[in-house]
């Protein structure tokens, strides 16, 4: 009703302004165009399209009629009820559509809503199968580990069974093979295990297998295969071994786990042992089927030569193992009781021929095997932690010498003596070099320290730093086999040595190879620019003394001038004169023997 009410409103302003225009538009024609400036024709369009609007609005009938004599007339008819009843009717209508409208939109809604909550549904049902499935998966896929674990390897001790072991041991071989590197193969049978099962139940045996799979996998390297082919028997295979003598350490690391006793295997200590056949690829065999027949059969060999050993399928090799585990086994015995001794040999200056120094050579008197050089048993030292206590009796024994020496009023020279790189980065060097000089009452001046290029090459740092502790009290330094190392140049400025000595490699052929003259006379001159002595090894010659002494080398060492003698023989060395060559005396030279050397 209030749309009506302003629509008769606006319709009797726009009459009277209509009827205003009609009564005189005669007069105000004139006027009103001049003033708005709009034609009759224009003013007719307007009040049509104002009739127009206000029909679509409030639904009026208008009737506009338009004079003649230029005049306009609009003529509105109304009746409010005829409009009311017309606008009731079209309320309901619109009322009706929109009601049909929200019902329409709510059950769009709706369906929409009953859709989604359906997916909602399906997802968390289809997410909880998906779990489900998941977890059948890893169940699955733990059987399938477990089958795998049962059938591969051993149920007892967890490592490879002979399916396993086999499998995995074609593709360590062929893996050797690309890379051409030693492989072996360890045949470990334990002995006297038969017993422990007899006397104390398989329980217990059962136990004790745990614990020798576990000792075993503690001392070989996470890639190395071990595996249990049933009973007491072990197989073992390793493989980019250097040389034969890491087989036999590993061999005998083995026995000697296995020979200590297993302590409160269920309430019982046990001591067993084990031997082991050793089979090597690919000299033996180059496929799993001949190594382990070959293992298998140098292992009863080993048992047959008593508990606790190991042997090769080559006999040549058991018979070197067979020395050199005799030798090891012996060391430390021949230390305490004297088996060592040192002979000196000569260093010479070629200005006049003067000793100028002595070079401590070790030595092992056996009493089996009588005088064992160190190129012999050196190796073993190392590589059984041994050289250090080698180099400590060096050490002790060269002071005593000289200090049997000088009571006797021998015109003493500097002794040398070889220090190995385990000595040097051990840290304890410096302190037991001044306990023995204190024990024996030595000056420092007359003890030399001999090293190699590799003795810097663990930790540089800690190794100068010994020596300069040493130098600064008066212990000479040198640098021995020189040019056989990994030395720089700026490493030879920076170590504290005094001499270096030039290896006997560039030495023997001297007078042939232009090479050796060259790389000889090259170090002369730059040790001489540095302040270093130079010191030539291996003079067996004439020939080598004359290219040397013309290169400018300070002292030379070697047979031509005098061959190592015992501590005996030295007295008479010491007391002559200039020393006049071994040769010309008509001794004919040997080859050079070994000396100690790290």
């Amino acid at each position: 009703m209030l749309q009506i009410d302003n629509a008769l409103i606006i319709l009797n302003q726009m009459r009277g302004i209509v009827q205003c225009v009609t009564q005189e538009s005669s007069r105000t024609s004139s006027r009103f165009r001049t003033q708005f400036r709009f034609s009759e024709e224009t003013i007719r369009r307007i009040v049509g399209l104002l009739a127009v609007m206000l029909i679509c609005v409030v639904g009026l009938e208008t009737r506009i009629r338009v004079q003649e004599q230029e005049s306009l007339a609009i003529t509105v008819l109304r009746d409010r009820e005829a409009i009311s009843a017309g606008l009731h009717a079209s309320h309901q209508t619109q009322y009706l559509r929109a009601g049909i409208a929200s019902l329409l939109i709510i059950l769009a809604a709706a369906s929409i809503i009953h859709v989604f909550g359906r997916k909602q549904r399906l997802y968390v049902q289809l997410e909880h199968a998906q779990r489900q499935k998941q977890d059948l998966i890893e169940q699955l896929r733990e059987e399938r580990n477990r089958a795998f674990q049962l059938a591969s390897h051993d149920y007892l001790t967890g490592i490879p069974n002979r399916m396993e072991f086999l499998a995995l041991g074609h593709k360590e071989l062929a893996r050797a093979r690309r890379s051409r590197k030693l492989c072996a193969l360890f045949f470990l049978d334990l002995d006297k295990f038969k017993p422990v099962n007899d006397t104390l139940g398989h329980a217990v045996g059962d136990e004790l297998l745990k614990a020798v799979a576990v000792r075993l996998r503690g001392l070989v390297r996470e890639y190395d295969l071990l595996g249990r082919f049933g009973g007491d028997e072990f197989v073992l295979l390793v493989a980019e071994l250097p040389s034969e003598d890491h087989m036999s350490a590993l061999a005998r690391k083995l026995i000697d786990a296995i020979c200590t006793p297993f302590l409160d295997i269920e309430g019982h200590d046990i001591e067993i042992s084990a031997s082991i056949g050793i089979a090597l690829a690919p000299r033996d065999g180059n496929d799993m089927a001949t190594l382990l027949a070959r293992a298998d059969s140098a292992m009863y060999l080993a048992k047959g030569s008593g508990r606790g050993n190991f042997r090769f399928c080559d006999p040549a090799l058991n018979e070197t193992t067979a020395r050199r585990y005799e030798l090891v086994s012996r060391f430390r015995r021949a230390i305490s009781e004297n088996e060592f001794c040192l002979h000196y040999q000569a260093r010479v200056r070629l200005s006049d021929f003067s000793i100028a120094g002595l070079e401590a050579l070790v030595r092992w008197r056996h009493p089996e095997h009588g005088l064992i050089y160190p190129s012999e048993f050196i190796p073993l030292a190392e590589t059984n932690d041994l050289i250090g206590l080698l180099g400590e009796w060096v050490i002790d024994a060269a002071c005593r010498q000289l200090r049997l020496w000088q009571d006797a009023g021998l015109p003493v020279v500097p002794v040398a003596v070889n220090i190995s790189a385990r000595q040097l980065n051990d840290g304890s060097l410096s302190r037991r070099v001044m306990e023995a000089l204190e024990a024996h009452d030595i000056a420092p001046c007359l003890l030399e320290l001999e090293v190699t290029e590799s003795c810097f090459m663990e930790n540089a740092h800690s190794a100068t730093e010994q020596l300069l502790n040493l130098q600064q009290i008066g212990i000479k330094i040198s640098l021995d086999d020189y040019g056989t190392g990994f030395s720089s140049l700026n490493q030879l400025k920076r170590l504290p040595v005094g001499a270096i000595k030039i290896d006997r490699s560039f030495v023997q052929d001297i007078r042939n190879d232009t090479s050796d003259m060259m790389i000889v006379s090259s170090t002369i001159i730059l040790a001489h620019n540095l302040g270093l002595r130079v010191v030539a090894e291996g003079v067996e010659s004439s020939e080598q003394l004359v290219h040397l002494k013309t290169a400018g080398c300070d002292e030379v060492q070697g047979f031509y001038f005098h061959r190592p003698g015992a501590p005996e023989s030295i007295p008479a060395l010491l007391l002559r004169a200039p020393l006049i060559p071994v040769n010309a005396c008509g001794f004919v030279a040997a080859a050079p023997s070994a000396s100690f050397s790290s």
